[in-house]
């Protein structure tokens, strides 16, 4: 830095030089000078990255950083914003959820009449519109209790229950530059709105095809295929199978016979379920491998574990184990069931009861599994299939609260063969109407054939659907024969007597619960189908959401039917879920508390950047003013010089 008048030598140089040396010394000075006032007028140190070629790359750098930081900032404030909607929503959820359930204790007794009930009524109607207008809260456009789907309105009512559409998918977004922070308050979870759903108990096991991709296969060590390499002997002939590259089952089968130079032959199992090896060289023993720490054979099902298959006149063969493809939307509809295949004509049939009855929904025309899960979820019936989490069958969720859903058969086994049928052999009776499950305690139904005989079924350590089934064809030692209905659900009694009465079914026990009510089998019951000798049951085998919505509507339901057991049992539901929202509450609250910390924090990180970047760009005042004033100094001090100079005559040289 300049801080006082540069010195000129003057002594044996001629003019001309002394006067370029003092332009010199002033242009410096001057440039030096416009330099300090430049960085006074614009605060900055760094103007230009030749001023500091280090300095600016610093400053680019904690620019860009700087720029990402309040990206996040503004993410973390978002994710804020959302958590006190989310909060609030909650906390109004909770008062209605409170208010519904003191109404349920107020209308239960003797001593309240039915006005009173229908009045309860009316107003659990008004906390179910309130009830629905807090889940679609939303938070800057965005519906809170969506999902990802956070465009659209996630309950809808119109349908006479309460329609979820959301998802539960997690929405997530940046916080920093490592994390993704997932903040998503799941309506399903909250609300209940997905928990009421047949799970499918059949495992498709998909066939293995030449198509079939090794990121759908799950492998023998349930791990996928983790590709490497694997070593082949044949004889005394080692190969080794480079199968990185690999993404089909094609691709194995291929590279393995390719990089053996035909000396082995790979394909798909007769069992369809993985692969086939068979080494091509008489009498040679055949031998498979993993190389290294690789477990590419293993997952495969195709390593000899150090020991060889004994060679043969026709060559050694190796049938590997079971890979276990996975169930997806791109599996060949003739893939399934190990590629037996399933019942694909006859279709099923969904009902909701709050819905309007749509046609059996037949799967004659699907390629793929994709295929059919959308012609289930194109009818419109309040139910949304989906593959399972393990990825070996089909779930069907009941998207309506307060209806009903059951999926029966059409005259074939399509809802068997998929798993999903709501009423089977092993059907839980515990399961029947919505949980309310049959009294089989102490619990006797009476069957009265045509002919006028009556059998007397004890059910008593019934379990399952099967158990009624048994019990009632040893009753009646066959004199009417008991089995699930062919086209949809529920029991079907065939009387064989012959007589020219009507069949009839009743209660007989003594334990205070109508158990041929509960099956569905009661004669009394409207919804009783009775064809000539054959009766079929109602079919009370139904699969509804078990959430508020739902528990809101039985509890208004009961109330209009002065119900007061069914008043109880819905207020005890709305406990647990009172209970649930109160705990999804709290989680929220720690989220926000957390989120508040982070805000705090990328505050500070900020700062702290910003305070690096001003010591790096921005220019110190005090110093500036200080270089100024001495530049200023010793400029003045140069034009004062080169006057001087100027001023010589041949006479100061001459002294």
């Amino acid at each position: 830095m300049t801080s006082s008048v540069r010195p000129i030598a003057t002594s044996r140089v001629t003019m001309l030089m002394q006067s370029n040396l003092m332009m010199s010394s002033i242009n410096s000075t001057s440039t030096e000078l416009m330099d300090v006032q430049a960085q006074l007028a614009s605060g900055l140190k760094i103007m230009r990255p030749s001023d500091d070629p280090s300095g600016a790359t610093v400053v680019m750098s904690l620019d860009s950083q700087m720029e990402r930081q309040n990206s996040y900032l503004s993410n973390i404030k978002f994710i804020g914003d959302y958590l006190d909607v989310a909060d609030t929503a909650l906390q109004e959820a909770t008062d209605l959820i409170n208010e519904a359930y003191n109404l349920a204790l107020t209308s239960v007794g003797d001593t309240v009449d039915d006005d009173a009930r229908q009045a309860n009524a009316l107003m659990i109607d008004a906390i179910v519109d309130q009830m629905v207008a807090v889940s679609n809260q939303t938070n800057y456009g965005a519906y809170v209790f969506g999902g990802l789907n956070s465009t659209l309105k996630p309950f809808d009512s119109s349908t006479g229950g309460v329609m979820y559409t959301g998802n539960t998918e997690q929405r997530m977004t940046q916080i920093n530059d490592d994390n993704l922070s997932y903040f998503s308050v799941q309506g399903d979870e909250v609300f209940g709105a997905l928990s009421g759903e047949v799970v499918g108990i059949e495992d498709l096991d998909p066939a293995i095809t030449s198509d079939t991709l090794l990121t759908d296969v799950n492998g023998t060590l349930d791990r996928g295929i983790r590709k490497g390499s694997i070593g082949i002997t044949v004889g005394t002939d080692l190969y080794i199978v480079d199968l990185r590259n690999a993404v089909t089952v094609s691709d194995v089968v291929n590279l393995i016979s390719d990089q053996t130079g035909g000396a082995v032959t790979a394909s798909i199992n007769a069992n369809n379920n993985g692969l086939s090896i068979v080494a091509n060289t008489a009498w040679a023993d055949l031998g498979i491998s993993d190389i290294g720490s690789g477990t590419t054979a293993r997952d495969l099902g195709i390593n000899t574990g150090g020991a060889t298959i004994a060679g043969t006149a026709t060559g050694a063969e190796l049938i590997g184990d079971d890979i276990d493809a996975k169930l997806t939307a791109q599996t060949a509809v003739t893939a399934l069931a190990g590629g037996a295949g399933i019942d694909l004509n006859s279709g099923l049939i969904i009902k909701n009861s709050l819905m309007p009855e749509v046609n059996p929904i037949k799967f004659t025309d699907c390629d793929t599994v994709g295929d059919m899960l959308n012609l289930i979820n194109g009818t419109n019936i309040g139910a949304r299939a989906e593959i399972n989490a393990d990825g070996t069958g089909f779930n069907i969720v009941n998207q309506l609260s307060g209806s009903k859903m059951t999926i029966g058969e059409n005259g074939g086994t399509t809802a068997s063969d998929l798993g999903i049928r709501s009423f089977t052999y092993s059907t839980l009776l515990s399961s029947f109407s919505g949980g309310k499950g049959v009294a089989t305690e102490n619990g006797e139904i009476t069957i009265t054939s045509s002919a006028g005989v009556e059998y007397a079924v004890a059910l008593d350590g019934a379990v399952t659907v099967q158990d009624v089934l048994d019990r009632i064809n040893a009753a009646t030692g066959g004199m009417v024969t008991a089995d699930l209905a062919a086209v949809g659900n529920g029991f079907v009694l065939t009387d064989n007597s012959g007589g020219a009465g009507n069949m009839t079914v009743c209660t007989t026990s003594e334990n205070n619960y109508d158990v041929a009510e509960q099956l569905g089998l009661s004669t009394a019951r409207p919804d009783i189908i009775i064809t000539g000798n054959v009766l079929q049951s109602a079919d009370v085998s139904t699969v509804e959401p078990n959430g508020v919505f739902s528990h809101l509507m039985a509890l208004r339901d009961a109330l209009y039917a002065n119900d007061n057991a069914a008043i109880t049992l819905a207020g005890q539901q709305l406990a647990e879920d009172l209970d649930q929202v109160i705990n999804v509450n709290g989680i929220v609250g720690s989220m926000g508390k957390s989120i508040e910390q982070r805000e705090s924090y990328m505050n500070d990180n900020i700062l702290a950047t910003k305070t690096l970047r001003s010591d790096i760009r921005d220019v110190d005042y005090t110093e500036a003013i200080t270089r100024y004033y001495s530049l200023y100094t010793a400029l003045q001090a140069s034009y004062s010089a080169s006057s001087s100079q100027n001023q010589m005559t041949l006479l100061d040289f001459l002294k």
